[in-house]
């Protein structure tokens, strides 16, 4: 039978007091409890307060309490308005063109790697090493040549003998195609030359004497008589303008069809997908009557060229919203460069200067005339208002390993990657390649590119046991080649791919100011990269470059001048981290904090640092 027990819940064992009403029942059989709980009221009840709804003296009240609820509410959201609108603006970030945090790498096409074994290298060969020059942060490449040039050239691209076809020695259009594919496919870009002021004698143009496509001159001509003016296919009476030799002769940029010829040119290898055009030798798009460069006009014919690409480019749907690189070289005149940048039309110049450098011209101190030349480079960027694209070595002259001996060419490498502007690596400067002597001298800074060591396989340029011409760099240590250094920490390939990286990531590198470099004893240089900000502050991370050309060890004391100058007034020298090295600094471990304002930074000779703030 079941039974029900009422329980009264009293204070300390049950649900409140005996008067609490609190009801618990339990039902034996069912083993079940039921509560039955009576609400107690919290504050005033409903009827407590309904007499107080039209209480003379608390609606005025509540009136003004809810006004004024309102109106502060109002008041400080307002004043969160204005102290959004007048506090500080934040920097704007920069937003680089693509090219500016990119490193270029120019290549010669017929010795970088040879995918078929006959010999020469071609188009495939750099398609299947692209992820070779990606994993050392190459992010453009720049293989020249790539149109046709004359059969008994392989180098010189202002040899050509048709603007719009590819030179079949280096592979089929496609192959070309396909190599622009590869690089776009893994982000990177591919620019190449397009030379549109000369040719070689053996175009079709010249071979067949049309003379209305080049710059001549007759006997009564004030140019018939100057050296630059040779005779067109051995006649007494006209003459032709050669730049710079008699090889290439001058295109008259007069002629509607030369216009149209390399216009098409151009377009075709848009259409590609080409990123961007070298237009070298500009100076002779204008010449006066006695051959010499007519600035204002060579400008004109650059204007009126970079338009109609331009108009071209915006008037394809798949191209609008690409960004074509047009940049040319300081070789050639500087005044017309400056002129063509300040109107916008080049992208970049190249600065070569350094290419013609070597240890006999800077003796007795590579590092003052270092100093010299970045003084030079720098006044004439910033006078013309155009951003530097610096190239310390091409196929014009000695490779820089050449020139320096290896650990100063290292250094050099260094400083380039951490100068401001675009930057344009020679092939097998990553890892110190030297010039290379083929049996006849010729070639020495074009020889092949040298993937590993030694072999019947041409250093891993060309198949097993295939006869090439193009000379190899021989290194009893066995260090000249691609491979043998990316196995290495810190040899000066993982040097130059640290800083390769480091430039496309950190703005300070990308876009950042460069306060003048500091030359110390004569054998040291130093500088700093940093995003200016009021007050000589850095937005984001600053970066100190320290490089000792010298043959002992010199240290540098920030808390002083020259060096203290360099450093942005928010930046601390007592908590510097150390960013990349050269490999025989043994002081200092990579991502590790130092105070250089306890002690100065010591830099064993031969040597570079670089700091981040």
């Amino acid at each position: 039978m079941a039974t029900k027990d009422v329980l009264i819940a009293e204070e300390g064992n049950n649900f409140g007091g005996s008067n609490s009403g609190d009801i618990a029942t339990f039902d034996k059989n069912a083993e079940v409890v039921n509560f039955e709980l009576e609400p107690k009221p919290i504050g005033l009840t409903k009827e407590q307060l309904e007499k107080y709804r039209n209480d003379p003296f608390w609606k005025p009240v509540r009136t003004v309490l809810f006004a004024l609820f309102w109106l502060a509410w109002i008041l400080m959201f307002g004043i969160a308005i204005a102290i959004v609108v007048l506090s500080p603006k934040c920097a704007e970030k920069q937003k680089p063109d693509w090219w500016q945090t990119k490193v270029s790498y120019q290549l010669l096409t017929a010795t970088f790697y040879d995918s078929d074994s006959d010999g020469v290298g071609d188009f495939a060969g750099i398609s299947q090493k692209i992820d070779f020059l990606r994993k050392i942060g190459v992010t453009t490449v720049y293989p020249t040549p790539v149109i046709k040039i004359t059969k008994d050239e392989y180098f010189n691209s202002y040899d050509v003998v048709d603007h719009a076809a590819v030179d079949e020695r280096f592979g089929t259009e496609e192959q070309f195609k396909e190599l622009i594919d590869t690089v776009h496919n893994r982000a990177m870009y591919l620019v190449m030359d397009m030379p549109v002021s000369t040719v070689d004698i053996a175009h079709p143009w010249f071979e067949n004497r049309d003379k209305a496509k080049f710059v001549i001159a007759r006997p009564a001509d004030p140019g018939f008589n100057e050296t630059n003016f040779y005779p067109f296919h051995g006649a007494n009476n006209i003459k032709y303008l050669g730049y710079p030799t008699s090889q290439n002769p001058v295109l008259n940029w007069k002629n509607a069809d030369v216009k149209a010829t390399i216009n098409r040119a151009i377009e075709k290898f848009l259409d590609l997908g080409v990123d961007g055009f070298h237009i070298d030798h500009i100076s002779q798009l204008a010449v006066d009557a006695k051959g010499k460069p007519s600035h204002d006009e060579a400008v004109k014919v650059l204007e009126e060229l970079t338009k109609s690409v331009q108009i071209y480019v915006e008037s394809r749907e798949d191209l609008a919203d690409k960004k074509i690189v047009l940049f040319s070289s300081l070789k050639d005149v500087e005044d017309l460069h400056v002129k063509a940048t300040e109107t916008g039309l080049l992208h970049y110049v190249i600065d070569n200067s350094f290419a013609n450098l070597d240890e006999k011209k800077c003796e007795p101190h590579v590092a003052k005339c270092v100093h010299d030349a970045l003084n030079g480079a720098y006044q004439r960027h910033e006078v013309a208002k155009y951003t530097p694209h610096w190239q310390f070595s091409n196929s014009e002259s000695s490779r820089l390993a050449s020139r320096f001996e290896s650990s100063a060419a290292h250094l050099l490498s260094f400083l380039q990657l951490t100068l401001p502007g675009a930057v344009s690596v020679y092939y097998g400067q990553e890892y110190g390649l030297k010039d290379a002597m083929s049996k006849n001298g010729d070639f020495k800074q074009m020889g092949v590119m040298q993937w590993y060591p030694t072999s019947n396989n041409h250093h891993g340029f060309s198949g097993n046991d295939v006869p090439i011409f193009f000379p190899e760099s021989d290194d009893k240590l066995e260090m000249d080649n691609y491979n043998s250094q990316f196995d290495i920490a810190d040899s000066p390939l993982k040097t130059y791919r640290k800083l390769a990286k480091l430039r496309q990531r950190d703005e300070a590198l990308i876009v950042g100011e460069t306060v003048r470099d500091e030359l110390i004893n004569n054998d040291v240089i130093l500088f700093s990269r940093y995003v200016r900000h009021e007050n000589n502050t850095a937005i984001g991370s600053a970066f100190v470059v320290a490089l000792n050309f010298g043959e002992i060890e010199q240290k540098v004391d920030f808390t002083v001048a020259p060096a203290s100058k360099l450093l942005p007034t928010n930046k601390d020298m007592a908590k510097a981290e150390i960013s990349v090295t050269t490999n025989n600094v043994t002081d200092y471990k990579i991502r590790e904090h130092y105070d250089f304002i306890k002690s100065p930074l010591v830099l064993p000779p031969k040597q570079a640092v670089l700091l981040k703030l």
